[in-house]
Parts: C-alpha cells; sequence; structure tokens
C-alpha cells in the first residue's frame, strides 16, 4: 500500500459522492429542486425533533468537502515540490491552471451533450450554450486549485523578503510552517467576514453591469454571489483545507492538529449557538440557496474536526491497523476515482428510474392551486432512492475492472496528457485502490476532483 498517498482524502470524497446521489435523487428528481416542496415538512417537524435530525442536516450541507480536499491536496503538493526544488514552484501553479482550466472544459462540454438539449424537435442546437451566472462545486474547486498555491507562494517570497531584509548577511532563510498557518488563517477569517459586504452589493454591482451590459462583471459576481456553492464563503473551505494540507506536509504531531481542529470545532459550535439565541430564523430553509453565514461557519468546523478524526484513524495509525483499515474501505475508496463523473452524470440514471417508478406510482409531486405538495410516502422515496444508489456502485464495480476508461476523470487525463506531449496516461486505479506498483509508464492520475 503507498505509503505516500493520504487515503483519508479518498476516504471522504467517496463518502461525500454516496451522499450526493440519494440527496441529489431526492432533490432534483422527487423534489424538482423546489425548496417550497419542503419548507411545510420542515415546518411541521416539532422542535425538540430537530435536535436528532441536526446531524443530518448538517452532513446535507457537506458539498463543500471537494473544495477542502482540493486545498488540502494542492497545498499538500506545492510543498512537496516547493521543498524539493523552488524553481519549479511556478511550473507547478500552471499545471494548477491547466488541471482548473481541463475540468471545467471537460465538465461543462459533459453538462452541455448531457442536458443542454443539444438534439431538440427533430434539430441539433450546438450553438445553445448557455452562461452560467452561478457557481457550483466546480467553479470553487478549479479556483482553489490555482489561488492556493499561488497564496502560498506570495506568503513564502514575502516572508523571505522581510527576513533577507531583516538579515542581510545570512545565506539561507527558513520558511516556518506557522507563517503558512498565519496567513491562511487570515485570509480565512477575512473571506468570511466580508462575505456579508460582498452579497449586500450585489444588487448595486448587478444593476450597474445590466446598464452597461457589462457581461464580464455580472459573470465574476455572479461566481461570487449567486448559487450554493457560491465563491463567497464557498473558498474559505478552500483555505482552510490548505491549512490541513501544511500540516500534513510539515510532519506536525497529529495530537497538535486534533487539538487545533477541535478548539476550532468548538469556537464555531459556540457561535453559533449564540446565533441561534439571537437570530429569528437561526437555520432557514436549507434546501435552498441561501444558507445564513453562521450555519456555513458551523459546517466548516464540523468538517474540519471530522476529516482530523478520520485522518487520526487512518493515517496516523500504527502501519498494520492503518493496511488494514486502508482495505476495509476499498467500497468507497472506488467512487473517489470517478467523483466527477458521477457528479455530472448521476441525473441520467436518477431520471430513467423515476420515470419508470412513476409508470407504477402516481408523480411524486402534484400541484394543488400551484402549491406544490409531495404525495410520494417515506417508503418510496426510501426505495426510489436506494435502488438509484444500488445501479451507481453496480455500475462503479463493473467499471473499476476497464480501469474507468471513458470516464470524465479519464477524458481529462488524456487531454492533459496530450497537452504535455506525453502519450501514455491513464487512471491506473490499482495503484489508487491496492498501492501496487505500475510497471506500464503510463501517468498516474491523483484524482482531486468532485
Amino acid at each position: 500500500m503507498n505509503r505516500e498517498r493520504i487515503y483519508t482524502f479518498d476516504i471522504a470524497k467517496g463518502i461525500a459522492i454516496l451522499f450526493v446521489i440519494p440527496l441529489h435523487a431526492l432533490i432534483y428528481k422527487i423534489g424538482r429542486n423546489d425548496p417550497t416542496i419542503f419548507e411545510p415538512i420542515m415546518s411541521r417537524i416539532p422542535p425538540e425533533f430537530l435536535f436528532f435530525l441536526a446531524p443530518v442536516i448538517l452532513l446535507s450541507l457537506w458539498g463543500p468537502i471537494f473544495t477542502m480536499i482540493t486545498g488540502a491536496n494542492v497545498a499538500y503538493g506545492f510543498l512537496k515540490v516547493y521543498q524539493r526544488d523552488p524553481e519549479q514552484s511556478s511550473a507547478y501553479i500552471l499545471r494548477r491552471m491547466l488541471a482548473a482550466g481541463l475540468l471545467i472544459f471537460t465538465a461543462r462540454i459533459a453538462v452541455f451533450i448531457f442536458e443542454g438539449r443539444v438534439y431538440e424537435d427533430g434539430t441539433f442546437n450546438l450553438l445553445n450554450f448557455k452562461t452560467r451566472y452561478y457557481a457550483d462545486t466546480l467553479d470553487s474547486i478549479a479556483l482553489t486549485n490555482i489561488i492556493v498555491p499561488v497564496i502560498m507562494l506570495y506568503l513564502i517570497n514575502w516572508v523571505r523578503s522581510r527576513k533577507m531584509k531583516e538579515s542581510p548577511e545570512s545565506e539561507s532563510v527558513i520558511i516556518k510552517p506557522r507563517h503558512l498557518y498565519i496567513g491562511l488563517v487570515i485570509l480565512t477569517v477575512l473571506w468570511f467576514v466580508f462575505t456579508p459586504v460582498v452579497h449586500a452589493l450585489k444588487p448595486y454591482v448587478l444593476a450597474v453591469s445590466s446598464r452597461h451590459n457589462w457581461k464580464l462583471l455580472m459573470l465574476l459576481y455572479g461566481k461570487m454571489t449567486a448559487g450554493r456553492f457560491r465563491l463567497f464563503p464557498i473558498l474559505g473551505f478552500g483555505y482552510v483545507g490548505a491549512i490541513i494540507g501544511v500540516a500534513l506536509q510539515s510532519k506536525e504531531k497529529f495530537s497538535n492538529i486534533l487539538r487545533y481542529s477541535g478548539l476550532f470545532f468548538g469556537v464555531t459550535l459556540v457561535g453559533f449557538i449564540i446565533w441561534c439565541l439571537l437570530a429569528a430564523h437561526p437555520i432557514g430553509n436549507v434546501a435552498s440557496d441561501d444558507i445564513p453565514i453562521m450555519l456555513q461557519v458551523l459546517v466548516l468546523g464540523s468538517m474540519t474536526f471530522a476529516l482530523i478524526l478520520v485522518l487520526g484513524r487512518v493515517d496516523y495509525c500504527p502501519a498494520e491497523r492503518r493496511e488494514r483499515r486502508i482495505q476495509r474501505t476499498l467500497f468507497v475508496r472506488r467512487f473517489s476515482i470517478v467523483t466527477l463523473t458521477i457528479y455530472i452524470m448521476e441525473s441520467a440514471p436518477a431520471h430513467g428510474i423515476y420515470l419508470i417508478f412513476e409508470q407504477y406510482w402516481e408523480t411524486a409531486v402534484q400541484y394543488v392551486d400551484q402549491v406544490p405538495v409531495l404525495t410520494w410516502g417515506l417508503t418510496q422515496i426510501l426505495v426510489y432512492i436506494s435502488v438509484v444508489t444500488l445501479i451507481w456502485i453496480v455500475i462503479v464495480r463493473l467499471w473499476e475492472k476497464i480501469d474507468f476508461v471513458g470516464s470524465l476523470e479519464w477524458i481529462t487525463l488524456k487531454l492533459g496528457a496530450l497537452l504535455r506531449g506525453q502519450r501514455k496516461a491513464r487512471i491506473n486505479s490499482k495503484w489508487i485502490l491496492y498501492g501496487q506498483a505500475d510497471d506500464s509508464g503510463s501517468l498516474k492520475v491523483e484524482t482531486s476532483n468532485p
């Protein structure tokens, strides 16, 4: 088993995408992506029962975990390259920019083909490519790929410049991890503090942009403030992930990592409790895009602490125990290899299965006086999402046998190899899943996308 790989990240991505499959089936197929369907359900739940539902509600908001893992992976990789040869740090940033561009390009083309109605009414609409004036998780992942190494390089150069001014006679300057920690913590705090300000300015910025037809400004500000994964505050999850990546690459003691992550979670929890006591509607409608900032902060704290707990159980333990626990997570780690593919494609089988179920059961949601009413019972919902999830389990298990050829990850890897002038490139799932050495000379892939 590969000792240098952080298997906690694979496990977290696998669990997250396994949670996404039934959640999206519930929200987008049964609920038709209409938050008003869930509002009466939530309003009828007794307040004391909400206490028991809190973990489930919190987990449903853990979509930014992909952004956090990307930040950790990128920071870990950047420091590894920088410590080996600082001159290669710029080349690393360029590679991350290429990876971000290929991620967005491949994903958008796939969405355009499968959801953009390329063929409609007997004609091909090849130019029907719509601009997205909102951010999704792929936008935050792509920007994290670029912003995190750029910030880290800036912090390193800034500290180096300051120290050289203080001690011009010194031949070498040592950059300590705490400099990166402080810089990334300050950036994270500022990012969340200014999030309400950025959102408050949205109507004015969009009004000016619309009046002058500034489409680029509308696009950028839309990405920053619109959508469930709007860049303010979601990029903050990537910065915290970068702190974790720095700690891992710097070989910090796990006891220190656990202590600080626990303290961080405690602070966010206390802050959220105080917010609940002061705000009239502290949680709001979690099915909508308008998630309160303090709830996002709580999600960030809980997600960080949970990730560190898994890290301690899987990657920071005696060798024999580590090997055994990694083997037991093989099922979820398979899904981590094709998270991007599942994220983009999961709606297709979910929709097909829904149409079949609709032939035998009534429509899941019916409108009475233009008010959406959920007509499926709990048993019907559970059966539907179980079938959708089971189908993906079978697909991923069979797909592994051909090394996930044809997946979006495979296509992205092939495009990247082509641009770099490399002939051979494949995912090499045996190396990722089983730690087996690759003797084919093919390029291996680190899958950090959703």
